[in-house]
């Protein structure tokens, strides 16, 4: 049961009036990506309500809580943190100690009960996304009977240790350089994604989360913190890499990476990364290769795939709570 506790906090609805006092709260916390910014969230406003909520200790923001609800939801009164995001949940500023976390959680769930919701369904930001260590809530969550509700597997590399690339990724690199394959970042989406729909499709029955125009508005908005590498072969776009950089927080994450039969001949992704490896490292900290788990499912190739590039696990885990 959650404590119902008095307290100092006031928390409000996040409205479009705050939208600028909550992006300059984002950049400067502990765990809030660029993700988090207004203009992210609500490009697929049509389809979740936004349900996020800033806590206030008089005049000072103390932290946000990312979350909404799918407007076709089947459960509307579950909370999700967030439901059109990666991730979500609490962010908070840099030197927010965990007395005052609970202080905030215990106010937060009292708001959620009184805007109707029964349960919470969130996966906070990952330990690869942070600005610094940002596990309290984790801690939060055990003490107060969070259930795991899934685990997924992601693969993380340390881009300040030298790289350490197998022999095996190397030989495709070679592979793919001996065939005359070309690797160069590029904002033209109109070759690679099609690519994208038409293996995804036929590997996994499933869409990319983003449609074409989606992501060219978002790239147009975010130039900064979106960038597509791509591999032609004979001139033609056989693959590539979709990237997610936050300079602020630290990281580079691939949030997509594809190639058609004839880019997976001649080792188009493989590559692709090492050239981003190359250009990213010395200026990011950390890389994150994205998850090698579908349903819980480990995809054990890929994940060796990843591991050949230098990648070690970490946990990425979702949780729920009735209250």
């Amino acid at each position: 049961m959650i404590p119902q506790v008095r307290t100092t906090l006031e928390v409000r609805h996040y409205e479009p009036s705050a939208s600028a006092v909550w992006n300059a709260f984002i950049d400067q916390s502990a765990n809030g990506t660029f993700l988090f910014r207004r203009e992210f969230m609500e490009y697929h406003a049509d389809r979740f309500e936004d349900h996020s909520y800033l806590v206030w200790r008089k005049n000072e923001l103390v932290a946000v809580f990312v979350a909404g609800r799918s407007r076709t939801s089947s459960i509307p009164t579950t909370l999700v943190a967030h439901p059109g995001l990666t991730y979500g949940g609490l962010v908070y500023a840099t030197e927010l100690k965990y007395a005052l976390l609970e202080e905030v959680y215990d106010a937060l769930f009292t708001a959620f009960r009184a805007d109707g919701f029964t349960s919470l369904l969130v996966k906070p930001v990952a330990r690869v996304f942070c600005r610094q260590p940002a596990e309290a809530s984790l801690f939060y969550f055990h003490q107060q009977g969070f259930a795991l509700q899934r685990r997924e597997l992601n693969s993380v590399i340390d881009l300040t240790q030298p790289l350490r690339i197998s022999k095996g990724r190397k030989d495709n690199v070679r592979k793919a350089r001996n065939a005359g394959v070309t690797v160069a970042m590029s904002n033209d989406f109109s070759e690679f994604w099609p690519l994208l729909v038409a293996n995804l499709w036929q590997t996994h029955g499933v869409r990319p989360p983003h449609s074409e125009a989606e992501i060219r508005l978002l790239q147009q908005q975010f130039p900064d913190n979106i960038q597509l590498y791509v591999a032609r072969y004979a001139e033609a776009v056989v693959g590539g890499v979709l990237l997610f950089l936050d300079a602020a927080h630290g990281f580079v994450h691939t949030q997509y990476i594809s190639a058609n039969e004839q880019g997976k001949q001649v080792g188009a992704v493989d590559a692709i990364i090492a050239q981003v490896l190359t250009d990213v490292q010395g200026v990011f900290p950390r890389f994150s290769f994205g998850i090698s788990t579908a349903e819980g499912e480990l995809n054990a190739g890929l994940l060796a795939q990843k591991e050949g590039f230098g990648a070690t696990v970490e946990l990425i885990d979702t949780y729920e709570k009735a209250f």
